[in-house]
């Protein structure tokens, strides 16, 4: 149940914790364009990045539930293997990969893989669980 993303940022020496949102993956590109118009003059910073974007997340989620911050052992080498990305992913909207040399992402395992990168998303609506423990 929701509308799952996880979201990780790197550029070339260093790898993000993942951004964990449960019901705001089809927001991603929306908040990822945001997101770069937001860093500029700051590219290739993906601990910046992934704060500014978990900030930008969480102006937009109401109350205490649907977006984490969560610890990863993930290499550069990874970050270009379908299979693990794929294994990790949550489901819904799947993996989201930023590269924050230039916000390019790509997406595995999840419905956003499918989607070109410049396609814009429908407009973002917050949705609340019905169960509080979601």
């Amino acid at each position: 149940m929701g509308d799952r993303a996880l979201i990780i940022f790197h550029d070339k020496d260093t790898i993000s914790p993942s951004v964990y949102l449960h019901w705001h993956g089809e927001a991603v590109p929306e908040i990822l364009r945001e997101l770069a118009e937001y860093m500029q003059g700051r590219h290739g910073d993906a601990a910046y990045a992934a704060a500014r974007f978990a900030g930008i997340c969480h102006r937009r989620i109401s109350g205490n539930l649907s977006l984490g911050i969560v610890s990863n052992q993930l290499s550069h080498d990874d970050l270009h293997d379908a299979a693990v990305l794929e294994e990790m992913s949550p489901g819904n909207a799947g993996v989201v990969v930023v590269d924050t040399g230039d916000f390019t992402w790509k997406a595995y395992g999840g419905y956003l893989a499918g989607r070109p990168p410049g396609q814009a998303p429908p407009p973002l609506v917050l949705v609340k669980p019905s169960n509080p423990n979601d």
